[in-house]
């Protein structure tokens, strides 16, 4: 397999990987969108679908340091979890429902378009965050016993 396979390899993997940890983490979001989507039926699935797919991407970017805005932690890092499920969950629906809300106050669904932009801004601002939290992400796996 040659070099520039194992790179577009590696970047799809890591496209892959932030969709699940973006997913996994913002399930309290998905399961109250479940709930709400009633309100702005055609608005939500919109700004959702561009959210969770630009975040993706983004959490792929930020972690190899494409754009780099600062440490991430470890996927491993169960420490860091609770903060994780609440911001990406914060975020997920900001970036769902509050966009829904603003296109439909405004009367037209191109607002809706505004998830794919607001996910990847707010993932962006993650490290600075942790690091208020936690101080700076460990990078090396814990020593075992």
């Amino acid at each position: 397999m040659g070099n520039r396979t194992r790179r577009l390899l590696g970047s799809v993997e890591q496209v892959f990987f932030g969709g699940m940890e973006l997913a996994v983490l913002s399930s309290p979001a998905f399961a109250a969108l479940l709930v709400l989507q009633e309100r702005y039926p055609d608005a939500i699935p919109i700004a959702g679908l561009l959210a969770i797919a630009t975040g993706s991407v983004a959490i792929a970017a930020l972690r190899t340091k494409t754009v780099d805005t600062g440490m991430w932690p470890r996927r491993s890092e169960l420490t860091s979890i609770p903060l994780r499920v609440g911001y990406f969950s914060v975020l997920f629906l900001a970036a769902t429902l509050g966009v829904a809300a603003v296109a439909i106050e405004l009367g037209t669904l191109w607002v809706a378009l505004a998830g794919g932009v607001v996910q990847p801004l707010g993932l962006a601002a993650f490290p600075r965050v942790y690091r208020a939290v936690y101080g700076d992400p460990l990078r090396k796996p814990a020593a075992r016993m």
